[in-house]
């Protein structure tokens, strides 16, 4: 019965249920459009479509419910004795209301997240991930609106049309006020997106935990308005204290949005570690010394150690040292059953081991192993820009540790390794992993498309540079390829952007990357160009004459970064716009010669 009482409902409200037919369905067809480029783009129209159904489901709730309310004569049933509790019945017709609005959304919610999955040939693991995105970015604010409608309509119902009108006009200048805010300071943003035409990573898909809270207390917030609001008498007192309480909830909530703190959430916080390592003392051929082996590593990013390093010890030793990475902070040593004094000198350690069979290190924030050789793995330039300077060429094995909760391996001989953590998916073509942070997903065939330029450069430089024949890079297939986003305090263009090992290449992207427009991987393409030759000749003419070489010679189309990078490098401009200027073959020839001169430096 209840059912049908709604079905008559719904029937009575003809026209409004027709625009709200009308509204999902421009929602759907937008959100739908199969020539984007990036899964996540429909997240985007929010910026036009929030605002719009706001006010859609805002006006049908209310005339959805004053009928609900109205058509219930409660007071009739109660002084009549038909049942104990009529406003059960209201209650329960409300309820059945709420359950039709939440499911049409989840259904809306699938059936985009569902079609994006089959456009981009994608599975399960991107339907998990689209899902919520609906969720969070259309089903609360049209939640928010559905809440305010059903207040207005029971005050309506129960009150005064005038009181319902106020409380009405309480909520849309609240609305009006926060969408103003939005549209006037982008950093505000939280019922839609403003920053057209790419989707922000970091604002957009970094704080979505902070996104729903900060959106659920709106809406339990304009619950408690609506409590106050009924509970005074006089209408403008109940006036006052919901634009008071409004005032108070928005200053409150604003403020504890702004303080979301992006370096304190982002895995690559290279900023801090530039202020760590800016005034040491970086003493160098600092003798390194002790017997030791790494008898086991283990991982677990949500301990409060998240790396531990045990390490075998002579027993006649009493003292080692050993190199770390510089971004390591050790927080205690321990063998022998208890603690182990230890100083660090730049990336030296020194551990006074008082004979102990065996060590333990536990770090606080990690990135490598201990090391037998002393190396500088970072470069800080007289920009203040700080540079990754991994030195690849020793890694004759890469292992890439994707999501784990924990993670260990044994033996004296351990590969490189690397530990990801966070919103990236893994994606297999043509017996290629790719692992791409999830803002810069992109078509099945774009990948496949970088793939095969990767080979192409591979193949063409290997051609052209003779003494790379049996190097690892030419040996080895492209077996994994990583897409990530660098830190927000050091998006420069570097070089040094780039990490190619046993088949296993990484890039280190701009997070601001114009993902729409243009994919990551077209990107990357042309960066490949220029960043693979340097991470195989350290030298910047070269790579940067090779980088111009390929992108002619393989048809990649330029993006613009080969002149950035140029105007940032030792090579004036004349040398530059004059090897620009040479036919393909003359191009090759200058870098067969440079090639020649560069070996005949280092005999």
């Amino acid at each position: 019965m209840k059912w049908v009482f709604m079905s008559r409902m719904t029937f009575r409200l003809k026209a409004e249920t027709i625009f709200i037919l009308a509204f999902s369905g421009v929602l759907m067809f937008v959100c739908l459009n199969p020539h984007t480029i990036n899964p996540a783009e429909w997240i985007l129209y929010t910026k036009y479509l929030v605002p719009i159904g706001m006010a859609v489901w805002l006006f049908f709730s209310f005339r959805l419910h004053v009928s609900l309310f109205t058509s219930t004569p409660i007071h009739w049933i109660a002084m009549n004795d038909i049942m104990p509790n009529p406003q059960t019945i209201v209650f329960c017709q409300a309820l059945i209301a709420f359950v039709c609005f939440f499911a049409w959304q989840l259904a809306l919610a699938g059936i985009i997240a569902g079609a994006v999955v089959i456009n981009y040939s994608a599975g399960w693991d991107l339907f998990t991930f689209l899902f919520p995105l609906y969720l969070i970015h259309f089903l609360l604010p049209f939640l928010w609106a559905w809440m305010i409608g059903l207040s207005a309509g029971a005050v309506y119902a129960y009150h005064s049309s005038k009181k319902a009108m106020l409380l009405v006009g309480v909520f849309v200048l609240w609305i009006i006020v926060l969408f103003s805010l939005e549209y006037r300071n982008p950093s505000f943003s939280l019922w839609g997106n403003h920053r057209w035409p790419y989707i922000d990573p970091l604002f957009s898909l970094t704080f979505q935990k902070e996104r729903v809270l900060i959106k659920l207390a709106y809406i339990l917030s304009s619950i408690a308005v609506y409590g106050v609001f009924r509970s005074m008498r006089r209408s403008f007192a109940g006036l006052a204290a919901g634009v008071t309480l409004v005032i108070f909830v928005t200053f409150f909530l604003q403020h504890a949005q702004s303080k979301f703190q992006l370096d304190d959430i982002l895995l690559a916080n290279d900023a801090k570690l530039y202020q760590q390592i800016k005034h040491q003392d970086q003493t160098k051929n600092i003798p390194l010394y002790g017997y030791w082996k790494i008898k086991e590593i283990e991982v677990n990013p949500k301990s409060t150690y998240p790396i531990k390093a045990t390490l075998s010890l002579h027993p006649n030793e009493h003292t080692v040292r050993f190199s770390i990475n510089e971004q390591f902070q050790i927080d205690h040593i321990q063998g022998g059953g208890k603690r182990l004094p230890f100083q660090q000198q730049g990336n030296v350690v020194q551990v006074q081991t008082n004979g102990a069979p065996s060590m333990t290190i536990y770090y606080r924030h990690a990135n490598w192993y201990p090391q037998s050789m002393d190396s500088t793995l970072y470069d800080i330039n007289s920009s203040g820009t700080l540079h990754s300077n991994v030195e690849t060429k020793t890694c004759t094995r890469v292992n890439v540790i994707v999501g784990k909760e924990k993670y260990r391996w044994h033996g004296d001989h351990l590969p490189c390794l690397s530990v990801i953590n966070g919103p990236y998916k893994q994606i297999q073509v043509q017996h290629t992993r790719f692992l791409v942070y999830k803002p810069f997903l992109t078509t099945t065939r774009n990948y496949m498309e970088l793939k095969h330029q990767l080979v192409s450069i591979r193949n063409e430089l290997c051609h052209l540079f003779p003494n790379l024949a049996n190097t690892d890079y030419c040996t080895k297939e492209v077996k994994s390829v990583s897409i990530i986003p660098k830190s927000i305090n050091t998006t420069n263009l570097s070089l040094y952007d780039s990490t190619v090992a046993d088949g296993t290449y990484t890039f280190y992207v701009d997070p601001f990357l114009d993902v729409n427009g243009i994919p990551a991987t077209k990107h990357i393409q042309e960066l490949a160009a220029f960043f693979i030759p340097y991470r195989l000749f350290e030298n910047e003419q070269i790579s940067l004459f090779a980088g111009l070489y390929l992108m002619e010679k393989l048809h990649i189309p330029s993006i613009g970064y080969g002149n950035r990078i140029a105007e940032k490098s030792s090579i004036d401009s004349t040398t530059w716009e004059h090897y620009m200027a040479l036919s393909i073959k003359e191009k090759e020839n200058i870098l067969i010669q440079l090639a020649q001169e560069r070996r005949k430096g280092d005999k």
